[in-house]
């Protein structure tokens, strides 16, 4: 739908003056009886939406973050070195998301009034820890209540030059950073009958011409649990807070009922060696709050990620407390269960569900909820199969297919590393910028909607195209295009793989998904051309990086004999290798990309055990490191790091389910329609259970030994092709629980 079809004759309000986060309301009559009543709102940065005094929703962070508009340089400044230049002349695509409420039991006979808090939200995000501005232009918003009379009329009260406004108690309203001023807040502003007669006029600005609307179906942000903080230090008029696990969100502050007192709250992930919160590891997160009397303080339009926070005031500190810390992510659920005899692998599973569910925000897989918050192609791309088998995810990828889409510049194919953009981000061509390949790929495969692939399929084209015009020697690189070109980013030692030789693995399998795309919609012209581009390019890599005199690639480190047979290259020298060397290393020394295809390849190739030695590994790049240290979220590396909550190496999980439990769709299908259940007996594990909820119902799978032999247990839904392999021997399933004994 187009804007009109939302909005009617509606534009966009906001401020005029020197403050861009206003409250914005506007009155209205109803004369007739109401059958219905449905609110369309747009909120470009974030809002709270109201209606005669009360409040609409408690969704967070009103409306999901996208591609809104085209940037223009005076609103996006940004430091020097950044790559800004061609982010302008790129012919992009943009999208707003228009949520729908329905009003019907708020509305009164006679006089009504509509209300808005906006904030900047990522329309107006401000500056960020590096300095940075990204900004879209001034926060607005624009809404239609659509209202249905029994008389079969309808109605339209729209945002208008009618509206009014006035300065809120948000003193800066950024994504990265709140301060308010509860003395400025207005509680009444949305009554009908409130006294706005020196409120001011509004600023009018139309649709942008170039954005699509869409309409929101994405889960939204919200409250979904408190956890108690306990007070560990009182020192240097701080008091400092630590929770037992690391979370998204924020503290609710309680003080007696004083007035004009400022509140700052600091968050961190990591104390220091004496108490007090690590500077680093803070990352700038912090809140002011300006006392008004009430006893209960907390931010309104941004969450935060930490594990601790500090306390101060200007006031009396013995009479400020904490007791509750608001847990915000998006309403996602965790949808499949995994256990086994070893605890560091179930520690693997249970903490990443924690960090990708805290990663969850604003319509985004996050790459963390403290630093960046934004939607990294390549650890999006990279755990999107995950996501979507664990989680009840569909409407949020769906939505964040959108923004990939968005962020390919149409003249030239180059696709931002970032979605949605915010430039000068890192990533490379083959780990991040293929997410428009490989993303809608995975998304069929679970879902089964070949639309998506017909939409993304031009655009998968236009990228092979980029990737060809930027390669040298058939290795994919960037050069003529100011860019990142990451490799298998965040390895635990130097040196790490060369940047061409994982992306061109990387891109050769983004080539083998889009023939997979091309056979799907018989698109089978494409097909011979993208098989010659591959046999170019693995040619490249061999002539490049293959020891003829040991079978291996860039010396079997971090993983590069995996990225090679990966693609199919290789002879039996580079698997043996492979095998022999992990198997005496026993565990990672792989970047992002690399502790995902390291296990993959060694579950796949038959040497289950040595891929289970990855995960269960005690040296220093270890989870068995994280367990003891105490995270309960994942890290952004191995050893030092800025990040305690990216979920980006939980990767391996997915063997969990597709090797250990064996729960594979089988080749062709769609949506598990027809499944496999080809579980890896392994040497260490005794007993394990799991279970993935699928379009087609849940599938549970458990294995115990017991006497030299194995008891198996599998539970299929109705209406499922199902067959069970083990051992060489395939027998067929039924619908419900099948037992077996080998």
């Amino acid at each position: 739908m187009n804007f009109e079809q939302y909005f009617k004759n509606a534009a966009y309000v906001s401020s005029l003056g020197n403050y861009y986060f206003p409250y914005i309301r506007k009155k209205f009559d109803i004369n007739k009886q109401i059958k219905s009543a449905t609110l369309y709102f747009s909120a470009l940065g974030f809002a709270e939406i109201y209606l005669n005094g009360k409040k609409i929703t408690e969704d967070k962070f009103i409306t999901p973050h996208t591609m809104y508009n085209k940037q223009i340089p005076n609103e996006f400044y940004i430091n020097p070195g950044a790559f800004d230049e061609e982010y302008f002349s790129d012919e992009l695509g943009y999208s707003i998301a228009v949520s729908r409420f329905d009003v019907t039991d708020l509305l009164n006979d006679g006089l009504n009034a509509f209300g808005v808090i906006l904030s900047g939200g990522w329309y107006y995000p401000q500056c960020d820890k590096y300095l940075n501005y990204r900004n879209f232009g001034r926060p607005k918003t624009c809404f239609n209540i659509q209202v249905t009379y029994t008389d079969g009329t309808e109605e339209n009260f729209v945002s208008d030059a009618r509206c009014s406004c006035y300065e809120s108690f948000i003193i800066r309203g950024s994504i990265f950073r709140e301060e308010i001023d509860e003395r400025k807040e207005i509680h009444d502003f949305s009554l009908a009958d409130f006294d706005d007669s020196k409120w001011m006029r509004v600023g009018v600005y139309a649709p942008p011409k170039e954005s699509k609307f869409n309409l929101n179906t994405c889960p939204a942000d919200k409250i979904v649990k408190h956890l108690k903080p306990e007070l560990v230090k009182v020192a240097d008029g701080k008091k400092i807070y630590a929770l037992k696990e690391n979370t998204t969100g924020y503290p609710i502050i309680l003080t007696d009922n004083s007035v004009g007192d400022t509140i700052i709250v600091k968050y961190g992930e990591e104390l220091d060696a004496d108490g007090n919160l690590d500077e680093f590891h803070c990352y700038t997160q912090e809140s002011t709050c300006i006392t008004d009397g009430r006893t209960e303080h907390h931010i309104r339009f941004t969450w935060y990620g930490f594990q601790y926070f500090s306390i101060e005031t200007t006031g009396n500190l013995d009479t400020v407390s904490c007791d509750s810390v608001a847990v915000i992510r998006a309403d996602i659920q965790n949808t499949s269960e995994f256990k086994c005899n070893i605890d560091v692998v179930n520690y693997l599973y249970d903490t990443y569900i924690r960090t990708q569910l805290l990663n969850y925000h604003c319509g985004l897989p996050c790459d963390c909820p403290q630093i960046e918050k934004r939607g990294y192609t390549g650890d999006g791309q990279l755990l999107m199969p995950l996501g979507l088998k664990l989680f009840d995810s569909e409407n949020l990828y769906r939505k964040w297919l959108n923004d990939i889409s968005d962020v390919q510049d149409r003249k030239s194919g180059f696709v931002h590393n970032t979605a949605p953009v915010y430039v000068s981000c890192a990533g490379g061509p083959g780990g991040w910028s293929a997410a428009i390949i490989n993303a809608p790929y995975y998304f069929y495969l679970q879902y089964g909607d070949k639309s998506v692939l017909e939409r993304f399929y031009p655009q998968m084209l236009k990228f092979v195209e980029f990737i060809e015009d930027e390669a040298v020697d058939s290795l994919v690189t960037i050069h003529k295009r100011k860019a990142h070109c990451l490799g298998d980013w965040s390895g635990p030692y130097k040196p790490y793989l060369p940047e061409p030789f994982a992306n061109t693995c990387l891109y050769v399998d983004a080539l083998r998904n889009l023939i997979a795309v091309s056979e799907i919609l018989g698109e089978k012209k494409e097909i011979q051309r993208l098989n010659a581009l591959i046999d170019e390019h693995k040619k490249a890599i061999n002539d490049k990086y293959f020891d003829e005199k040991t079978g291996n690639y860039c010396g079997n480190e971090q993983g590069s004999n995996a990225f090679a047979l990966d693609i199919g290259l290789g002879d039996e020298r580079t698997l043996i290798n492979l095998n022999e060397k992990y198997d005496k290393y026993g565990g990672f020394d792989t970047g992002i990309f690399g502790t995902k295809i390291l296990p993959k390849i060694l579950f796949e190739k038959g040497y289950g055990d040595t891929a289970l030695k990855l995960y269960t590994s005690e040296n220093e790049a270890s989870f068995k490191k994280w367990m003891d240290w105490g995270e309960t979220t994942l890290r952004e590396s191995w050893f030092n790091t800025r990040s305690h909550n990216h979920p980006m190496f939980g990767a391996p999980v997915l063997f969990l389910f597709e090797q250990i439990l064996g729960i594979r769709q089988k080749k062709d299908s769609v949506a598990y329609k027809s499944v496999i259940i080809n579980p890896q007996v392994l040497r260490d594990i005794t007993d394990v259970s799991g279970s993935l909820l699928t379009p087609q119902g849940r599938i549970s799978v458990s294995y115990a030994k017991k006497d030299k032999k194995t008891e198996f247990t599998v539970v299929i839904p109705d209406g499922i092709d199902c067959e069970f392999n083990y051992g060489g021997k395939e027998v067929k399933l039924n619908s419900g629980k099948n037992e077996f004994v080998l």
